[in-house]
């Protein structure tokens, strides 16, 4: 399970943080508290800070920790940049 956190790139933020601004759906892929592949359609709803730990609020309400973001759509996180789009395909 990953705990120490590693603020993500500048860059990377801003993608993140406009999409959240314009509310638009996006495809999202991260890591979960288990460090199980979760992925899927949903919307940024804003930031949270806690204990210096940096989370996206989804739509449903659930925080992912900025850190264990895989991809946005078609943008891949810096620190996860050679790992594979897991969508399938089809």
């Amino acid at each position: 399970m990953l705990t120490n956190y590693k603020p993500v790139a500048c860059d990377f933020y801003d993608v993140l943080e406009a999409a959240a601004t314009r509310k638009q759906q996006v495809y999202l892929q991260y890591f979960n508290d288990l460090h199980e592949l979760c992925q899927g359609p949903t919307t940024l709803r804003t930031f949270v800070t806690r204990d210096h730990v940096e989370y996206a609020v989804l739509a449903s309400g659930e925080e992912v920790r900025l850190d264990r973001i895989l991809r946005l759509d078609d943008t891949p996180a810096p620190a996860y940049a050679n790992a594979p789009d897991y969508r399938c395909g089809c």
